[in-house]
């Protein structure tokens, strides 16, 4: 089972490398699956048992790439979290800069924004409330990202306290 598992992981990471190697080069709207599939060393099968379209591949990896950091850091304690929130979330997307400017370049942006939003934004288990106080802190936490990300992620943005953004929902 192990080994089926790790043969799986390859074609996804095949699949994944292929596509940014290629976005490196072209805009996605120029990318076929063939083409992919022909870069990746793998059959369309095998994309299309794992993907049902290029985008999915960046949504999956964005995933990927930060879903661990999120688990972890999603449970400190409020004081810790309000007080490195903007460092470490600005570090995460430094990290993986280059993906970052592939979806910007190839106005896939929105995934980004769609990747806050389930991390942070409303659940269907939260009351009218909470639900709008999250959706207003999920689209803030994109437009500040979405603002450092078009001005190069040169430096980190002015601080802002958490708190202020939050309270603002308090209103």
């Amino acid at each position: 089972m192990k080994r089926k598992n790790e043969a799986h992981d390859i074609v996804i990471e095949s699949i994944t490398d292929a596509l940014l190697i290629l976005m490196r080069k072209k805009p996605i709207a120029e990318i076929n699956i063939s083409e992919l599939c022909t870069r990746a060393g793998v059959s369309r099968v095998s994309f299309y048992r794992n993907f049902s379209s290029l985008d999915e591949i960046l949504i999956k990896y964005l995933k990927k790439c930060t879903d661990d950091w999120w688990e972890g850091f999603s449970k400190k304690e409020e004081d810790e979290f309000r007080a490195t929130f903007w460092d470490e979330l600005l570090a995460q997307y430094r990290k993986h800069e280059d993906l970052i400017h592939l979806l910007q370049q190839n106005n896939r942006t929105y995934i980004l924004k769609d990747h806050i939003f389930s991390c942070c934004g409303p659940k269907p288990d939260h009351d009218e409330r909470m639900a709008y106080i999250c959706a207003l802190i999920a689209g803030a936490i994109y437009g500040y990202v979405d603002e450092w990300i078009r001005r190069g992620m040169k430096d980190s943005p002015m601080q802002i306290d958490l708190r202020n953004l939050i309270s603002l929902t308090e209103l």
